[in-house]
């Protein structure tokens, strides 16, 4: 028999929205879809795809990176806010969310199998905005699912969880595929995303829906009913994750080309793997005593901070060991910025039943940022070398964080 887990509304929602007991099964099948949502597309991000590039215009490999990388990013720009508000307005019997997670999913799978046939810059391109267009969209929806079936004091925790997907994919994937040919690295990434997705299919059920009018049936968020909290969040995690996105988008050549180390596709992955410990340990506990204490925003600024004085110090000390301290200094302010951050936005959006389009739009701000970043990336490494990409991405830490101070509606 399931054991429950126990699920406490806040006063707001008491009145508003009652929330069912959440089972460990559900928590788990949410945490396999995010995991090979994630593997999708960072390990083929961090390895497979600057390696591919290379392959095919070793001249221009930054170039060519850096225009990949903001097609498929400006692909989840898109497919954020319009995946959202087609799961606020499906109503489908298989379910008005889990669809969208479901066929997300399948598009995943699909262009990651016809990567490794692709060997111009263009077919590249082409197949890594399905990818990136399709995780996008997941994205936005299991937020908003999130959202539907978890109270206000637990969003914490449970963000938390579903957040750990994200680096343990990241360094999973990066393990199993650091050492594999292009030809075999992508078609294993597809078999896990549809191997992971499958639990969600299954036992994935959305919660029940309101009664929507026809008034509400608007398709175009409403920024001004959303407010100014709406945008001060907006703008902190487009910060946030313009200030991670640099930091990492060159790191293969970063290790490569500055630090000179002998394998950078074992590098990459030893880094990623001291980024998710950091993440592990302090995005669940601060998650909890966030959910505790009731408070958000002190934890995302505290977060933001860490992570300025990680990037600073691979600004200035360009060595392996300094590389080593900061992945883990990064991934511990970066777990703790997912945890919190995601429940702060939750809790600002005004209409149950537009979860998804918000939620969406909200996240167009961490896609609109992948997008921004190999552009800047390309000017500050050629102008000013890694150390000013990576003290441009230190001021986008801090500045993330003292975006959150004027919110007024989440403490």
């Amino acid at each position: 028999m399931r054991r429950p887990l126990e699920v406490r509304a806040s006063p707001a929602e008491k009145t508003s929205q009652t929330f069912a007991p959440l089972s460990y099964s559900w928590i788990a099948a949410l945490f396999a879809v995010s995991l090979g949502m994630w593997i999708g597309l960072l390990a083929s991000a961090q390895v497979l795809l600057p390696s591919h590039i290379e392959i095919i215009n070793p001249v221009r490999k930054e170039w060519s990176l850096g225009v990949v990388t903001a097609a498929g990013a400006l692909a989840a720009v898109i497919s954020a806010p319009v995946v959202g508000v087609l799961s606020d307005r499906t109503r489908w019997r298989f379910g008005q969310r889990r669809s969208w997670v479901v066929g997300g999913s399948a598009l995943c799978v699909a262009a990651l199998l016809a990567l490794p046939l692709q060997w111009s810059i263009v077919g590249v391109g082409v197949c890594w905005t399905f990818v990136h267009g399709g995780v996008g969209g997941i994205h936005a929806v299991l937020c908003a699912v999130i959202a539907d079936r978890v109270a206000v004091d637990r969003r914490g925790t449970v963000f938390a969880i579903a957040g750990l997907a994200q680096p343990v994919g990241l360094v999973a994937g990066t393990l199993l595929v650091s050492s594999l040919s292009v030809e075999t690295g992508y078609p294993l990434v597809a078999v896990l995303v549809a191997l992971l997705a499958l639990p969600y299919a299954l036992i994935g059920r959305d919660a029940p829906r309101p009664e929507r009018s026809a008034r509400d049936e608007r398709w175009l968020p409403d920024l001004k009913a959303l407010g100014p909290d709406f945008a001060w969040a907006w703008t902190g995690r487009f910060a946030a994750q313009l200030a991670t996105s640099l930091a990492t988008v060159y790191l293969l050549y970063f290790l490569r080309d500055e630090i000179r180390i002998d394998d950078p596709a074992a590098g990459v992955a030893v880094l990623s793997l001291l980024f998710t410990a950091g993440i592990v340990v302090v995005g669940l506990l601060i998650g909890r005593i966030s959910d505790r204490i009731g408070r958000r925003k002190v934890f995302v600024i505290i977060a933001a901070g860490l992570m300025a004085v990680a990037l600073t110090g691979m600004a200035l000390i360009s060595t392996w060991t300094v590389a080593v301290v900061a992945a883990t200094a990064l991934g511990a302010g970066y777990g703790a910025y997912l945890a919190v951050d995601q429940a702060l936005v939750t809790q600002l959006p005004r209409d149950n039943g537009d979860r998804g389009k918000d939620l969406g739009t909200m996240n167009m701000a961490g896609s609109g940022a992948v997008v921004l970043a190999p552009v800047v990336a390309i000017v500050c490494v050629g102008h000013g070398g890694y150390t000013f990409l990576f003290l441009l991405a230190a001021v986008m830490a801090v500045l993330s964080g003292l975006l959150i101070q004027p919110i007024r509606s989440v403490r």
